[in-house]
């Protein structure tokens, strides 16, 4: 009995410094404008953040609707471009996860655009069972405000004990980049 909490403690320390550790490194690094909260139920993540960058609305809509572009900027990502137009539809593709942990991640989206601030964008077809997902973009001064929401449901094994953890630092990683090209972008336009 004694020996299996030993090595119940063990593993528990094994897991926290090895796994947990890096991919909360991996997420602080990624921006730091950028604010990620992941809740897991099951195998459904509910993800919420918040960038907060000097740019304008106008610059955020652009890097976001770009997106035959998000091979360009977003880690990961192989393939993203425009499959259909009435409905707006995007095939992407690319793999997921951080360190040890990736995974192939391929999905159609069906997109609806709300200009200047609202992009709806909804899976058909792929290996997430659920990515639903809602983009809103509001101004603040000289700074922009892009929230983030989502549900995403993949239709692959995510690890119980580190897979929030995960998930949160790719998502970070993922959003950090865009928050990246959004404020390049500005700095470009205000540089001309």
């Amino acid at each position: 009995m004694m020996l299996s909490r030993t090595v119940t403690a063990v593993w528990g320390i094994f897991v926290c410094v090895f796994c947990v550790l890096p991919c909360v490194v991996l997420a602080a690094d990624a921006s730091l404008g950028t604010v990620v909260t992941v809740l897991r139920s099951d195998q459904v993540f509910r993800i919420d953040s918040v960038s907060r960058i000097v740019a304008g609305r106008d610059v955020a809509w652009a890097v976001l609707t770009d997106y035959d572009g998000y091979i360009h900027f977003v880690p990961g990502m192989t393939v993203s471009r425009r499959v259909g137009d009435q409905p707006l539809r995007i095939e992407q593709r690319g793999e997921f996860g951080v360190l040890f942990f990736r995974k192939p991640v391929h999905a159609t989206l069906e997109v609806v655009e709300s200009p200047p601030s609202d992009i709806y964008f909804q899976s058909v077809e792929g290996n997430l069972r659920t990515l639903e997902t809602e983009v809103n973009i509001r101004s603040d001064g000289d700074q922009v405000i892009v929230t983030y929401r989502s549900v995403i449901e993949p239709d692959f094994w995510v690890p119980p004990l580190i897979g929030t953890a995960i998930v949160r630092a790719a998502i970070r990683r993922k959003l950090g980049a865009v928050a990246e090209e959004i404020e390049r972008r500005a700095n470009f336009r205000a540089g001309q």
